[in-house]
C-alpha cells in the first residue's frame, strides 16, 4: 500500500539537468518472459527478477546516448485517464545485424530497459500485457547514416514506467541439485532439479554481495523439492509469512541478499 510522504527538493545540485545515458539499451521480447516481478505498494518499484523461458534472454542494443529520449504522456477523458510510455533513440550505421533486428522485431511485443549513469536501477518501458511496439526509420545522406527507433505503447495503462533493481539476464540459469552454491561464478538464477522423492533446498556456499537478487526456478518432478524457513552454516532463508515454496515446474521465487555482519539472510521478495 502506498504511504503518503513529503517530497523534498533533491539534494544534489542540478538534479533537473540532463544526465548521461547508458548506451546499451536492453530489449526483452514479451513472449520470452516466463515471469515478471510484481510492483510494491507504491506501484513503481519492481520486486525480484525477470525470469525467461528456456533458451531466451535479454539482448543489448547500442543506442547513441545523446539521442535517447524517454517519456510518458497521459491521455483520456475524466475517469478514463491512463499513461502511454514512449522511448526513442538511434543506432549509427547500417550493419546487417541492425537491419535484421528491425526486420524481426517489427510487430513484436517488447519491453525496453533504459538506464542513466546516476541511478542504480533500470527504468522499464512496457509490460507483457501492454508492451512496446517498434516504429523504425532509416537515414543515409550527407548528414548521417543511422537507424531511428520509436518504441511506444498502443494500449493505455494505469502504470508509469517500472523501476527495476533486479538482474539483467544474458545467460541461462545455472543447473543445480537441492544443495545450491550461490556464488558470483554461478550467477543469480538457478534451475532446481526435478525430483522423484522430495528433498529440502539448502545453501552450501554463498559469496554474492548484499543487495543482490537471487532467483530459484522449479523443474518439478513427481515429488518436487521444497524450501522452508531454515538456517544453515552458509545462509538463512526468510520466507514471506513463513510459507513453504515448492519447486513445481516453472515456479519461481526471488530473494534479496542481506548481511548483518554475522549472518547472511535470503529474504523473499516475490514468488510465482
Amino acid at each position: 500500500m502506498y504511504v503518503k510522504k513529503d517530497i523534498a527538493r533533491p539534494s544534489n545540485f542540478g538534479s533537473g539537468a540532463p544526465v548521461g545515458k547508458d548506451p546499451n539499451v536492453i530489449i526483452a521480447y514479451a513472449d520470452d518472459i516466463l515471469t515478471s516481478p510484481p510492483r510494491d505498494g507504491g506501484g513503481v518499484k519492481m520486486l525480484g527478477d525477470f525470469v525467461f523461458k528456456a533458451g531466451a534472454t535479454m539482448y543489448k542494443l547500442y543506442m547513441t546516448p545523446s539521442k535517447q529520449d524517454a517519456k510518458f504522456e497521459s491521455e483520456g477523458e475524466e475517469d478514463e485517464l491512463g499513461f502511454k510510455q514512449m522511448f526513442s533513440a538511434s543506432h549509427p550505421g547500417n550493419s546487417l545485424e541492425i537491419n535484421e533486428f528491425v526486420m524481426n522485431a517489427l510487430g513484436k511485443d517488447l519491453l525496453i530497459f533504459f538506464g542513466d549513469c546516476s541511478s542504480p536501477h533500470k527504468v522499464v518501458f512496457g509490460t507483457p500485457c501492454a508492451p512496446m511496439k517498434l516504429k523504425p526509420g532509416f537515414q543515409m545522406n550527407n548528414d548521417a547514416t543511422k537507424h531511428t527507433f520509436e518504441f511506444e505503447q498502443y494500449t493505455r495503462t494505469a502504470l508509469v514506467m517500472g523501476h527495476y533493481f533486479g538482474n539483467l539476464v544474458f545467460d541461462a540459469p545455472t543447473e543445480t541439485d537441492v544443495t545450491v552454491d550461490i556464488t558470483v561464478a554461478n550467477g543469480t538464477q538457478f534451475n532446481i532439479e526435478a525430483l522423484a522423492a522430495t528433498a529440502a533446498i539448502e545453501v552450501a556456499t554463498i559469496d554474492q554481495p548484499a543487495g543482490t537478487s537471487i532467483t530459484f526456478i522449479g523443474k518439478g518432478g513427481a515429488d518436487p523439492a521444497t524450501l522452508s524457513n531454515s538456517a544453515s552454516a552458509a545462509a538463512t532463508f526468510i520466507l514471506k509469512d513463513g510459507t513453504t515454496w515448492t519447486a513445481l515446474e516453472d515456479a519461481t521465487i526471488s530473494f534479496r541478499v542481506f548481511d548483518d555482519g554475522t549472518t547472511i539472510y535470503l529474504i523473499e521478495e516475490n514468488r510465482n
